[in-house]
């Protein structure tokens, strides 16, 4: 029987990840750093002997309910993790991502089967910085998103306040057939893709958050020291028009850049395809309709149903749609779609963590990104030059800057065409983005970026070495 490791189960998302496995009757064990909270944590569900489960009222007739552990074990052994799991679920901020690679290196993990490890979510482009210290095409699935609308008042108990109808998760690597078919029983609902950028540009969490809470903050703070709360998205996005187009401009500079790599898009401003999004979102609703009442067969049937879209990156408001349901209106405000996401009516409180992770992993590589294809990217810059003179921290120096890496091995990562990733990569290029250049409503000109030995134009066709040649790999190359 596969064993899933989750290394965070103190988090939020980690308890979460921990309720569903024991509802589901996996087999888990659920590791914490013996910090003061992790330690808290542990102690709490070990004396417990499990899990309090909170669900809001739902139409799958799931109630609140405690969960024991029931063999699954809960604790602070590292090398336990590495040497009883199949696979490690990596479940806290993208930001310590890598900090959690070197100690799983130090403890022993190479020296196990190649153990895959999930990205809870990654954010944008974490495996390359992983593979800095695992070795290059190390098993790693990227999930686009947390499966989990969650939150959690206390060490023993989580709150699921829905499950994520679908999400993208990019297999990278050597993963194993067998890890990967197990991972997609237990996540049925779960749209694999072998090219990464589903999951680094389809990182929704670098939209929707930093902007929100930086333009909001003043209202956040004034509600704190009130000691009420604030509806992070109702108030932050719905009811905040101008919050709401800043968010827009900056999902139309991360669809660009999907653009400009030749990757399937929906939701450019220019070019939403909406005919085509409509016709495969009408044959998923038919097939809830017309299908069982199992959750499982549901689950599998909307995944089925939304293959089309696996190796496609998509707007804020069509990935509302097929994340939670919300119907998509062609050209309406995504402030209005906001407001119509169930999910984000109740218990949508604002969490500061949401600037720290998402700007180090989510907003400064998509700048890099950006700037090195020539994309305008001036919106994505006043956030992070926003978070830095609110922190006094620089996130270009700390976070995911992409300096250590070539523009021509980010494109190719994010293609899917490095390694392992070209045996299973089947290259789909719209025929009308090839030597196209994608189109931006802004006025700001980006600055093209210049790796060592090499300049980069926007198409991975055109990586020209230092000396003029083609680079190898790519058409003209040796």
């Amino acid at each position: 029987m596969t064993t899933i490791g989750i290394y965070g189960v103190s988090t939020t998302s980690g308890r979460a990840f921990l309720a569903d496995f024991l509802l589901m009757g996996v087999k888990v064990y659920g590791y914490a750093r013996s910090s003061q909270h992790g330690t808290e944590t542990v102690d709490t569900l070990i004396q417990q002997g499990g899990i309090y489960l909170q669900r809001p009222s739902n139409n799958i007739g799931e109630t609140s309910r405690f969960l024991p552990l029931t063999g699954a074990e809960v604790g602070h052994d590292l090398d336990r993790l590495i040497d009883q799991c199949d696979i490690i679920i990596i479940a806290h901020p993208a930001n310590y991502q890598e900090e959690t690679a070197r100690r799983l290196k130090e403890a022993s993990l190479l020296k196990a089967a190649g153990i895959p490890l999930v990205l809870s979510p990654s954010r944008t482009l974490a495996t390359p910085y992983l593979w800095q210290i695992l070795g290059e095409q190390y098993p790693v699935i990227c999930f686009q998103t947390c499966p989990y609308s969650c939150k959690s008042d206390s060490p023993g108990s989580t709150y699921i306040k829905r499950r994520k109808k679908s999400w993208i998760a990019s297999v990278e690597g050597h993963v194993r057939e067998e890890a990967l078919a197990e991972l997609k029983r237990i996540f049925p609902q779960m749209l694999t893709s072998r090219i990464p950028a589903t999951a680094s540009l389809g990182n929704i969490g670098a939209v929707f958050h930093p902007t929100t809470y930086l333009l909001n903050r003043d209202a956040i703070l004034a509600t704190e020291a009130r000691n009420t709360s604030f509806s992070f998205y109702i108030e932050g996005i719905a009811r905040n028009t101008r919050v709401a187009k800043v968010i827009e401009e900056i999902d139309q500079i991360r669809l660009c850049i999907a653009h400009a790599l030749g990757l399937s898009v929906f939701g450019l401003k220019d070019d939403p395809r909406e005919e085509e999004w409509s016709a495969i979102m009408e044959k998923v609703a038919k097939s809830q309709v017309s299908s069982s009442d199992n959750i499982q067969e549901l689950r599998h049937l909307r995944a089925m149903y939304l293959q089309p879209i696996h190796d496609s990156i998509v707007s804020a408001q069509h990935w509302l749609d097929y994340t939670y349901g919300v119907r998509r209106i062609p050209g309406e405000p995504l402030a209005d779609a906001i407001g119509r996401t169930p999910t984000y009516q109740k218990r949508s409180y604002p969490q500061e963590r949401y600037i720290h992770e998402d700007i180090p992993t989510g907003l400064v590589p998509l700048e890099s990104l950006a700037e090195r294809l020539g994309i305008p990217h001036e919106p994505i810059t006043r956030i992070i030059n926003l978070y830095q003179r609110v922190t006094g921290t620089d996130p270009r120096k700390t976070g995911r800057n992409l300096e250590p890496f070539e523009t021509q091995y980010l494109v190719q990562y994010l293609l899917g065409e490095l390694g392992t990733q070209r045996r299973y990569h089947e290259k789909k290029l719209r025929s009308d983005n090839v030597g196209k250049r994608p189109s931006y409503p802004g006025s700001v000109q980006g600055l093209a970026h210049c790796p060592k030995g090499g300049r980069y134009s926007a198409y991975p066709s055109t990586w020209i070495s230092s000396s003029g040649n083609p680079g190898p790999d790519l058409p003209g190359g040796s």
